[in-house]
């Protein structure tokens, strides 16, 4: 069975699970309704005709009967909107098979200034290799993912990822389960960078006072006095007076619990689906040894978290005004829960970052597992040691739908060398640098790529493509480029690369200026960075380039080209040994009219 076909099986099935659940949450509501009819109309009929007793025993009997009901409700309606969130996450996969993206995140708020590539390959943005790969629904798993992308892995833990996604994008049951369990809460893509501030916060001084350590027990004289007035055995003078008491204290902790939830409040929601999601990563058997040593991480998470958002939600309660008299100052609530969420910091603030890291590392696990398993033709990449070494043959851009994507080999070994490559306008020059560096990004962040076969070692992409114009900076095009080019040179002339080797890719070199330039400029950069470990591609218009170092070498030209068919262009998108010498401007200046 194709993925396509697996996607539209499972969304048929989840859309007619959803539906019988649809159907049975009708049914529930009907018959709460009517259980609430008889139980109210029996008991008036007790208490009429019957003694006392009856009408309190079939009030009991009907308000266990109504709570059963509301448990029931509740879980079938959770099925429902669970198999409903199946049914339009395989939607998803089906419209992502056509590059057709439904979610609207697009990473864009994870992107780095003057980052080595992300602008070049659209890393990021509303057609983007991060919505193409994302299956993550929790900030940290959103904003693990968009850094995985950005910065390589190194060659054990490229490896150690891609035998956990290989594992991974076989349990498809497992992985969606995952995945729709995040989806069920929307609190759950809240950031959680004040949750971990909380937790990385000195514990509080002032709740373990001795006041607030003995002042918890109070309520435990004052309830029974309110309820010895009540019963009319004391005056109310006295329960105002504890009231009063309890107002005072409760004052002296009122700003200390406010920060608190100030800073825990937005993610509280998101605890029970942290839980959910740790709970199923924990019940999962997993072979390999990565994935093992996460799960071990987060063995007593869910209970734990869910404890913590029991808490957070008690401790809102004092928001409103009615619980807030009634209950909040006879119990000295905040007092309570302040001195648990406390108590559970101490327990639990070392694990807390660790689970919530775990579980982002499962979702951008689980978004390449899904990627490899949506895509079974695109193979797992070799990973050799070494400097520069970048082997592929049938290598093609993942994000060009397969009907229409054109397929070639490329080989660069070793450091200090160009491959350049020149070749008629709209011929596929530019198209096929991004195709060459996005394989090598997802290489390296640990997925599968869009090859026949593909061998690259440790490497850091740098990309100079689009340099534009700054007002702001008051910057041209040219000067852009010029100065995304010192980047380059700076960064490999350090020689502090994280023993990565830079693999560069230069679209349209030096296009800004006249011709003359253009070349002794590119010349002298080709022979600059021959005498360094980086290797690339640079892609020109100025052939002479090509012919000059056409016998170096530390230099390889390559071409794309483009032919007249009855007055049309043709490209095939090819790539071709040699220098380009057919160009294509005044056919397309012509064919808007130019008379040439």
């Amino acid at each position: 069975m194709t993925p396509l076909e697996t996607f539209q099986s499972r969304k048929i099935h989840f859309q007619n699970l959803a539906e019988q659940f649809q159907k049975q949450y009708n049914q529930w509501a009907v018959f709460r309704a009517i259980l609430f009819v008889a139980v109210a109309a029996i008991g008036y009929f007790c208490y009429e005709f019957y003694d006392f007793a009856y009408t309190l025993l079939v009030l009991i009997i009907g308000i266990a009967l109504f709570l059963f009901s509301v448990t029931k409700h509740l879980k079938i309606k959770y099925l429902r909107d669970k198999n409903r969130t199946l049914s339009t996450l395989n939607e998803d996969e089906i419209q992502r098979l056509e590059n057709r993206f439904t979610r609207t995140e697009t990473g864009e708020v994870f992107a780095e200034d003057n980052h080595f590539y992300a602008s070049d390959l659209d890393i990021f943005g509303k057609q983007s290799l991060y919505k193409l790969l994302n299956r993550t629904h929790t900030f940290g798993g959103a904003k693990m993912l968009a850094n995985w992308l950005l910065h390589p892995a190194e060659t054990t833990e490229i490896l150690n990822r891609q035998k956990a996604i290989q594992e991974l994008s076989e349990k498809i049951d497992w992985r969606q389960d995952l995945e729709a369990s995040a989806m069920l809460i929307e609190e759950v893509s809240e950031p959680t960078h004040q949750l971990l501030a909380w937790n990385d916060a000195p514990a509080n001084q002032k709740i373990q006072q001795p006041l607030f350590q003995i002042a918890r027990f109070l309520p435990y004289i004052t309830i029974p006095v309110i309820l010895a007035w009540i019963l009319g055995f004391v005056p109310i003078y006295i329960v105002l007076v504890l009231m009063g008491i309890h107002g005072l204290i409760l004052k002296q902790i009122f700003t200390e619990v406010t920060v608190a939830l100030d800073q825990t409040n937005r993610i509280a929601g998101a605890m029970k689906a942290y839980s959910a999601l740790a709970e199923l990563i924990v019940l999962e058997d997993f072979q390999e040894e990565k994935l093992q040593n996460l799960k071990s991480k987060i063995a007593e998470a869910s209970p734990a978290i869910l404890a913590l958002e029991d808490i957070l939600n008690k401790m809102a309660n004092r928001t409103n005004p009615f619980f807030a008299f009634v209950v909040g100052i006879p119990t000295l609530w905040d007092i309570q829960y302040f001195i648990k969420l406390e108590n559970w910091k101490a327990n639990h603030r070392e694990n807390l970052p660790t689970w919530l890291a775990v579980i982002a590392e499962f979702e951008t696990l689980n978004s390449l597992a899904g990627y490899r398993f949506a895509n079974p033709t695109f193979i797992q990449p070799s990973i050799v040691a070494g400097g520069v070494f970048l082997k592929a043959k049938a290598l093609g851009h993942p994000m060009i739908r397969h009907n229409k994507r054109v397929a070639n080999d490329i080989e660069l070994i070793g450091g200090g060398k160009t491959i350049i490559i020149t070749g008629s306008n709209m011929s596929g020059k530019s198209t096929f640098q991004r195709t060459v560096a996005i394989n090598v990004v997802l290489a390296l962040t640990g997925g599968v790529v869009c090859a026949e076969s593909f061998e690259c070692s440790y490497l850091q992409v740098f990309t100079s493509m689009r340099s534009n114009d700054s007002l702001e900076e008051g910057t041209s095009s040219f000067y852009a480029e010029l100065k995304r080019l010192k980047q380059l040179i700076d960064e490999v002339g350090t020689g502090k690369q994280n023993k990565a080797s830079i693999l560069y890719f230069l679209d349209e070199i030096l296009k800004g200026t006249n011709s003359k330039d253009r070349h002794e400029g590119a010349r002298a950069l080709m022979l600059q960075l021959h005498k360094t470990s980086a290797s690339g591609f640079i892609s020109t218009h100025d052939v002479e380039l090509g012919d000059e170092f056409d016998e170096q070498d530390f230099v390889k030209n390559y071409s794309f080209s483009s032919e007249v068919v009855n007055d049309d262009l043709v490209f095939d998108y090819k790539l071709r040994k040699g220098v380009c010498h057919s160009f294509n401007a005044s056919q397309l200046m012509k064919r808007i009219g130019i008379e040439m």
